[in-house]
């Protein structure tokens, strides 16, 4: 797993590394508007807190949105405000999940592309990947993460000169559209509904087709 944005690789490093103190602090948090801009507005003292603290945001802000300045929950699902999405038994059991199988999984704090490009020709590899939805001049991707720039057209060259299989999912616009014909791989989309409840258009994409 490959991830450059300091904060949610901080979760990743404490999820794999500090798995009990992490759902010790999850299990004794309680998330009102008081506590959630206390912890937002505190610098962590070290990856625990750090990685607490995106986790923390990422469920109770409006989308998951982790970006300065990003609203709190309002009404949330089923109108449970600021809880909604705050559920701390299942994410305990999902954190369980993830220490079950830390022996099997390699985080790296560093850029996706570079990671990608040496790991691409190993025998057997499968990537699956979710890069920023800024292309066509989409401001979505540059407005909800640190890290946005990305030359969309280097990444489908990559996958296209490389064996690795992959999945991978972009916004539905004419570059991405141009870049599959290009590269002659596979597309399909998918409906999704964002934080407004709208229905809007994804792109699944693989070398081949195996989606009907």
């Amino acid at each position: 797993m490959a991830e450059l944005d300091h904060d949610v690789a901080a979760f990743w490093h404490a999820a794999l590394n500090q798995n009990s103190e992490l759902c010790e602090l999850v299990a004794e948090f309680t998330p009102t508007h008081e506590s959630v801009s206390a912890l937002a507005m505190q610098a962590p003292q070290g990856l625990l807190e750090h990685g607490f603290r995106t986790l923390v945001l990422n469920r109770t802000r409006r989308g998951g949105i982790l970006a300065p300045g990003a609203a709190l929950t309002k009404l949330g699902e089923n109108n449970r405000g600021l809880t909604s999405r705050w559920y701390p038994d299942t994410i305990i059991k999902r954190l369980h999940n993830i220490a079950a199988h830390k022996q099997s999984i390699t985080f790296c704090e560093t850029d996706g592309l570079k990671l990608l490009e040496l790991l691409a020709d190993l025998p057997g590899a499968v990537a699956f990947i979710d890069p920023p939805y800024t292309a066509g001049g989409k401001r979505a991707g540059s407005r909800l993460y640190a890290h946005h720039n990305l030359d969309h057209r280097q990444l489908f060259k990559l996958l296209a000169e490389a064996p690795v299989e992959f999945l991978m999912t972009y916004d539905r616009s004419p570059e991405i559209a141009d870049l599959i014909q290009e590269y002659r791989f596979s597309a399909v989309e998918v409906v999704m509904r964002n934080t407004h409840h709208a229905d809007i258009a994804e792109l699944v994409i693989t070398r081949r087709p195996i989606f009907e």
